[in-house]
């Protein structure tokens, strides 16, 4: 499945006498990650998250069960994701500036490709915003039976970097089809009066170079940025339970860091990277008991670990380990994860190993996210 279609954003910025034709369709986004307030709760496959794309909207769901299958941890747990930037009108968009790259100095309509020499490392904040919101149910390993949790939670990417040799290569891509599309094969489909403009796109897409030039395009355009940087916070709030004399009350409050070094290894796969990910979270944890009182009881603590992963196309594998200092005295989570992108908007998500406050007992979690384009498409051209 391709992330991109190339065809849509590209044609549109090649002015040619013919009239060309400039179809409309969506720009694709990658899998949806875990939301944000999922990952709050510790529900997630893995806690450590620093997505390269959202879906303009997702369903997701997470299931976990300790060793003992009778004392689940969360078992119906649900989350709707969505970014606002693709519901809303962008201005001056073009296909640089997607890709976060600027001119050296303006001049006006004409520019080059070879003029895009800079990079915004903070291009990526309002397109890759996303706000949440998520039900939960379990007992957390804190209740004695399964409690309710709303949660909310938003995300952004606060900066990323490219190198100048993946920047350069964006550029000579984009050269290398803007030839093309200049080419006398173009050209002649294009001057050709009889055919409309629809056939006049099918016989460009259906020729070997176009399908070349666009699949070496894809290539280089999903390399992930050599460092890229999330922010994210979430709240939930308990919902009380009246059988345990329990009143609605402060859940968690949640603000962290999430950073990834990666590293593109063509050798292995045409979209394939080795990741390292480092986490640093601050935690206002309402998730424990008085053990006086039997209230609900609030103690802040500090989030910290690491996580490597092997991406293998649409096939990853990851280990994490992060530390829970509070009160000073460590918690640990140990979890093994796996995640499969069956196509652009289904993914399954799998963890197996130790989790906050599990007291040893294995734990498996289990996710699946399906994700909605609604109103997920732009038109990119070369113009300012």
């Amino acid at each position: 499945m391709k992330h991109l279609v190339f065809f849509t954003f590209l044609m549109t910025s090649l002015g040619f006498s013919q009239s060309a034709p400039n179809p409309t369709v969506a720009l694709k986004n990658i899998a949806p990650p875990s939301s944000p307030a999922f990952v709050l709760m510790d529900l997630t496959p893995s806690n450590i998250i620093v997505p390269e794309n959202i879906q303009a909207f997702s369903i997701q769901t997470i299931s976990a069960f300790s060793g003992d299958s009778s004392n689940g941890l969360s078992n119906n747990n649900y989350a709707v994701e969505f970014q606002p930037y693709w519901y809303v009108k962008r201005e001056n968009m073009n296909f640089f500036k997607y890709n976060n790259l600027k001119p050296e100095t303006t001049n006006g309509n004409n520019l080059n490709p070879e003029d895009y020499t800079r990079y915004n490392v903070f291009g990526d904040a309002w397109k890759r915003a996303s706000v949440s919101l998520a039900l939960m149910n379990g007992n957390f390993n804190v209740f004695e039976n399964p409690q309710s949790f709303v949660s909310v939670g938003a995300r952004t990417r606060l900066l990323s970097f490219k190198t100048k040799t993946q920047r350069e290569a964006v550029i000579s891509q984009y050269s290398t089809y803007n030839q093309f599309m200049s080419s006398p094969e173009v050209i002649t489909i294009f001057a050709n009066p009889s055919l409309s403009a629809s056939e006049k796109n099918t016989a460009i897409t259906n020729l070997d170079t176009y399908n070349t030039i666009v699949d070496d395009f894809e290539k280089t355009l999903n390399q992930k940025p050599l460092f890229a940087l999330d922010v994210a916070v979430a709240y939930s709030h308990f919902m009380g339970d009246e059988s345990q004399d329990l009143d609605d009350a402060f859940g968690r409050l949640g603000v962290w860091a999430s950073g990834d070094l990666a590293f593109y290894t063509p050798t292995i796969g045409d979209n394939s990277h080795i990741h390292f990910y480092g986490v640093f979270r601050y935690l206002r944890d309402g998730l424990n008991i008085n053990p006086d009182s039997g209230d609900l009881l609030i103690e802040d603590a500090i989030d910290y670990g690491a996580k490597l992963e092997f991406e293998l196309d649409n096939l990853s594998f990851a280990y994490e380990y992060i530390t829970r200092d509070i009160n000073n005295e460590n918690e640990e989570r140990s979890i093994g994860s796996i995640r499969y992108k069956i196509n652009n908007a289904f993914t399954l998500n799998g963890g197996f190993g130790k989790n906050f406050k599990s007291d040893g007992e294995t734990v498996a979690l289990f996710g699946v996210q399906w994700g909605i384009d609604f109103g997920g498409s732009v038109g990119l051209n070369s113009s300012n």
